[in-house]
């Protein structure tokens, strides 16, 4: 009895298990890898907002140096 319930379970997992599982976990890679459009429109965000914030620095730094054009030696 043993000598036929070992081809009967081998067999099946070598020929449908075994592709099964890699097709499977190769799709969760390949989504995994890709960014989402959420993700896309959340770092067009942060990119806007990284831009707003240097040239709100780089005004900041201008009208300083208008009132003092020695600021930076002291830091």
């Amino acid at each position: 009895m043993e000598e036929v319930l070992v081809p009967i379970v081998v067999i099946p997992t070598i020929f449908i298990g075994l592709p099964w599982l890699i097709l499977h976990y190769m799709t969760k890679w390949k989504t995994a890898a890709t960014l989402t459009r959420e993700d896309e429109n959340l770092l067009d965000e942060l990119h806007d907002i990284a831009r707003r914030l240097e040239d709100r620095m780089t005004t900041i730094e201008r009208i300083i140096a208008a009132d003092d054009p020695n600021w930076k030696k002291g830091a």
